[in-house]
């Protein structure tokens, strides 16, 4: 089962120099040895705004399975999803 959150919250994200993700924090829980099952990036022109996002599948080392990207338009980290 998937947990899609529609509405993209805001999450903290740590990361190393290159911007890969090393620690998240959700729900105030840090979630930390962050694993990467996947990365993929998404330019586009939705809606006539655009678009410029990296996403990221991870996993950590407590089982969290989520998809998270940053909005490199705004320099913010959101959740997509969770996944059971």
């Amino acid at each position: 089962m998937t947990r899609l959150y529609l509405d993209h919250p805001l999450i903290q994200v740590e990361t190393d120099p290159a911007g890969t993700p090393l620690r998240l924090r959700l729900d105030g829980e840090t979630h930390g040895e962050v694993g990467i099952c996947n990365r993929w990036r998404v330019d586009d022109h939705w809606w006539r705004e655009p678009t410029a996002r990296s996403y990221f599948k991870l996993v950590t080392r407590d089982g969290l399975l989520c998809t998270v990207y940053l909005d490199e338009m705004r320099g913010t980290w959101h959740l997509e999803r969770i996944f059971d």
